[in-house]
């Protein structure tokens, strides 16, 4: 076993000990700086290099940085969005701004009196409907669409492939913890589903004071939609449904409770019956809903952006595995000891017990939202002084099932514009080699369903 496959076997014990409520050795790290972040680290131009994709020079910036940051798993990561596909389909909602980085637009493509039509099928909806509105270039004919879509497709999955050729191989030389292959999903809640990428914000919080009841059937009517979107080939302990949790900080409490959190608990109690813990990454202040979070699944994972780490820990800390709250503007304002007494203030609290992973309470997204060498003091800090004299020994019981068990009787996913390829008529020997006919033809169509919600 070499050096990378020593640490790969070490980091992953980390993690597998705290998903399976086990004190680990030590308190694994979970931060990472973005690729933006990373390519501006070497003076590398973000939005040239997002365009040309160039795998030498992104991986000279990100092996610049993993030399220096011990973090456990791969210090350079997140959502990586190129421009190509977004432009082939002539996107309004997400474009290149000045500085190279991708940003996103409030574009409504789903209007206040279509919550009907979207309801009867979300999925349909959102191709015919919700993509031309979107990407001017799918306007027209039938022909150009074809053409655009075909051409989007294949730039998608070509830079994907190219990042991940790129990211795995930095992960194999750094032997960092990753999670199993295909056990990882990105998935929004469906309130925040409508309201980013749908009704727009605006839209949406024009919807809860005048027609609430349309979000909460559009919501449920979602549901066969998500639950394909979340649920991967390979569910594992050690991957994970990721959320970032954006719209619901926003409404009252009693709008919470009736338009968000039932769907959404929903979701991740039908993705915990299936083996695929949720990620969630709680936006803003949760903590009027600490007592909500109570009710998931155990052995859910929270990163929280805000709130008070003693209360978080005291009424979530047994039950859930907690990360962030370390603020990382903190990192660009205070000297490199006063960052290191922050996190040893936050790791005193939120480190007994096990059930957590230190992280900051979000992505460094660009260079100058931080101070890099303060960013690497505390990282070395948690990695050499965290360690536990308990090591081995089983978590403490989190009192009980606190789950409240949900109806999660769900359909399954159906629409006229998705093909089931089991489904489609065979001839002769299509019919004796079905299984090779249906498993073949089926990656394509997951393929393009895959691609439309990176898109939408």
């Amino acid at each position: 076993m070499n050096k990378a496959q020593k640490k790969k076997e070490e980091r992953t014990k980390l993690f597998e000990d705290v998903y399976s409520g086990i004190i680990p050795e030590r308190v694994p790290i979970g931060a990472k700086l973005t690729l933006e972040a990373t390519l501006e680290y070497s003076n590398i131009s973000v939005g040239k290099t997002l365009w040309n994709m160039d795998s030498e020079e992104i991986s000279n910036a990100i092996h610049k940085v993993c030399e220096m940051i011990p973090t456990d798993t791969c210090t350079v990561g997140g959502i990586v969005k190129t421009p190509h596909h977004f432009k082939i389909l002539g996107s309004k909602g997400y474009y290149m701004s000045k500085t190279g980085y991708m940003q996103h637009a409030d574009v409504e493509t789903l209007y206040a009196n279509e919550y009907k039509a979207f309801i009867q099928s979300p999925y349909d909806f959102i191709v015919e409907k919700c993509l031309p509105r979107n990407f001017k270039n799918l306007e027209g004919s039938g022909a150009k669409q074809s053409l655009v879509v075909s051409k989007a497709l294949k730039a998608y999955y070509d830079h994907s492939a190219k990042w991940q050729s790129i990211i795995g191989s930095i992960n194999q030389e750094y032997g960092y913890f990753t999670q199993p292959a295909g056990s990882a999903t990105l998935c929004q809640s469906s309130f925040d589903f409508i309201g980013d990428f749908l009704r727009s914000v605006k839209g949406i919080y024009m919807d809860v004071r005048k027609q609430p009841e349309m979000i909460i059937e559009a919501c449920e009517a979602m549901m066969p939609m998500q639950v394909k979107r979340g649920l991967p080939n390979n569910p594992h302990k050690l991957g994970h449904v990721f959320m970032p949790l954006h719209l619901g900080t926003y409404l009252r409490r009693k709008d919470f409770e009736k338009l968000y959190w039932p769907s959404f608990s929903k979701f991740i109690n039908i993705m915990a019956e299936h083996g695929q813990t949720a990620s969630l990454f709680c936006e803003h202040d949760w903590m009027r809903y600490l007592d909500l979070l109570q009710e998931l699944p155990e052995n859910t994972r929270i990163l929280f952006e805000y709130g008070d780490p003693k209360e978080i820990k005291e009424k979530l800390g047994k039950r859930h595995i907690l990360s962030g709250l370390y603020p990382i503007t903190y990192l660009k304002t205070a000297t490199k000891q006063q960052c290191i007494d922050k996190a040893k203030e936050l790791i005193d609290i939120m480190a007994p017990g096990g059930k957590y992973v230190f992280d900051f309470d979000k992505s460094a997204m660009s260079l100058d939202t931080i101070n890099i060498e303060n960013f690497t003091a505390v990282i070395e800090y948690v990695a050499e002084n965290t360690k536990y004299h308990n090591a081995g020994q089983l978590v403490n019981d989190s009192s009980g099932n606190n789950s409240i068990k949900l109806d999660t009787s769900v359909e399954p996913f159906s629409a006229d514009l998705y093909t089931d390829w089991s489904t489609i008529p065979k001839n002769d020997i299509e019919t004796q080699l079905a299984s090779d006919v249906n498993n073949s033809l089926q990656q394509y169509e997951e393929l393009l369903f895959k691609m439309i919600f990176a898109i939408v």
